[in-house]
């Protein structure tokens, strides 16, 4: 591990015991002038690379190009006729940080529950109002959320929250504070070919699903 860290800090010019002494920020602060203070930016050119030598080196688009997702209404149109809405998470909610907090009570106080936000025509179609709590299926699984009506989203698109858990719930298998409940991850794909040629990230968001009201 410490000989992975130090090949990553090698074009730093500082080694991993020089670095992990280091303050998180430095005396003087961050200094946003990298150009003068080294003549150059960290690039095979030594300028700002909007063309990227590095990619084309290695054999991808050196423009930024779209790539349409692994599953979605253009690449997987027939899993979209029964998984309509493309569903997209991942926005920061500022009581929390990724999955941690939610044991916290002034701050679960301010958001207790997870929300999926639907646009009101696509709520009304699917006869689901504002305050309900509805499914997020897909071929891999489904999770609960509570559905919060807004036009801030369009209408072919759910937004749904990530990093749930309830420390209310039992600890013990198989419950693990009710992770399996509302945790988007239910649904997102390890498949490699989802993956992106380039970077080898997975497309954790958008994927395709259906919502639908939770019935008693």
């Amino acid at each position: 591990m410490e000989e992975n860290i130090e090949f990553r800090l090698k074009p730093s010019g500082i080694t991993w015991e020089q670095f992990r002494k280091r303050p998180w920020v430095t005396p003087g602060g961050i200094s946003e002038k990298h150009y003068e203070k080294w003549g150059a930016f960290p690039t095979p050119s030594g300028k700002v690379e909007l063309y990227s030598s590095i990619y084309k080196e290695l054999g991808y688009d050196p423009l930024p190009y779209w790539d349409e997702p692994a599953e979605s209404p253009v690449s997987t149109p027939d899993l979209a006729k029964e998984y309509p809405l493309i569903m997209m998470n991942g926005a920061r909610i500022q009581q929390y940080l990724h999955s941690q907090f939610r044991d916290i009570r002034s701050l679960r106080s301010k958001v207790p529950d997870p929300l999926v936000e639907i646009h009101p025509e696509t709520a009304k179609n699917l006869g689901i109002k504002d305050g309900d709590w509805v499914w997020i299926e897909n071929q891999r699984g489904r999770v609960k959320q509570r559905c919060e009506v807004t036009d801030i989203v369009d209408p072919r698109v759910v937004h749904a929250s990530y990093g749930w858990w309830f420390p209310e719930k039992p600890a013990a298998e198989p419950s693990l504070f009710g992770v399996w409940e509302s945790n988007i991850n239910v649904l997102t794909s390890l498949n490699p070919d989802h993956q992106d040629k380039a970077a080898g990230g997975w497309y954790l968001s958008p994927m395709l699903c259906k919502v639908y009201k939770v019935e008693d």
